[in-house]
């Protein structure tokens, strides 16, 4: 079978824009999101269409390696790939290349179809293999990087959940952690370039929720390290690894 393959345009819009006047890793990932969604449109698994059906693909990791992070006005085509699916778990890909398709930005990511209502992991069926366009096979898991939790902090920010941080699901959007964790990297990193950005998604949160966002960084000869812990009440939500050149 053949993977079903979910292209679109872009134009990197003021807004999206970090003080180099490139994109933001977060405005590229709200790319990934939003192809992604469109593709389970195509297949008939929008999120109107999973809300009724009780049902919902939830992310749980990112690994994104950033060759170059897009200008601002630069066009883009961003497309996502269907990769396999092994019971609970489906894995995919994104890419995001330029206008004479030279790779910007290649992400990995795992999600699992989960019940909404029951709050429990549900097996993938047969349907999902086809209109995916993968066959029964295509079982062979992505492999991602360990993260550890920070050793100690050496930067802290506090913020309580906002409305304006909810996806349709009403929990914190994905998006949203990776926007509190940058508010993190410290000024002496200014001059320094996100080369690789990891994240693994373990519990959800809800508005008005306090959150901890930690941070410790560690230099190398060969790069800069960031190791990120966002927390609620003591429980962590999500550990990150940002990774700089």
């Amino acid at each position: 079978m053949n993977q079903r393959i979910t292209e679109e345009k872009y134009r990197v819009r003021y807004y999206e824009l970090t003080r180099d006047w490139k994109a933001s890793i977060s405005s590229v990932i709200d790319y990934f999101n939003d192809v992604v969604t469109l593709q389970s449109v195509e297949v008939g698994d929008g999120v109107e269409a999973m809300r009724f059906s009780g049902f919902a693909w939830l992310l749980l990791r990112w690994e994104v390696d950033i060759y170059r992070l897009p200008d601002f006005m630069e066009n883009l085509v961003v497309r996502t790939i269907p990769y396999s699916m092994n019971k609970f778990y489906a894995y995919r890909t994104f890419e995001a290349v330029d206008e004479s398709g030279k790779l910007l930005v290649h992400a990995r990511s795992q999600w699992i179809l989960a019940d909404i209502h029951k709050r429990r992991p549900v097996r993938i069926g047969s349907r999902h293999y086809d209109v995916y366009g993968l066959s029964r096979d295509s079982n062979n898991e992505l492999s991602f990087e360990n993260l550890i939790e920070p050793e100690r902090v050496d930067i802290r920010a506090d913020l309580t959940v906002r409305r304006s941080d909810l996806d349709t699901n009403g929990h914190t959007n994905n998006v949203s952690y990776i926007r509190w964790i940058m508010q993190t990297i410290p000024n002496s990193y200014d001059e320094s370039t996100l080369a690789k950005f990891c994240i693994n998604y373990k519990h959800e949160s809800m508005e008005g929720d306090l959150i901890n966002i930690d941070s410790y960084f560690e230099s190398s000869s060969a790069s800069n390290n960031g190791y990120h812990r966002v927390s609620s009440s003591g429980k962590t939500l999500v550990i990150a690894k940002t990774t700089w050149r």
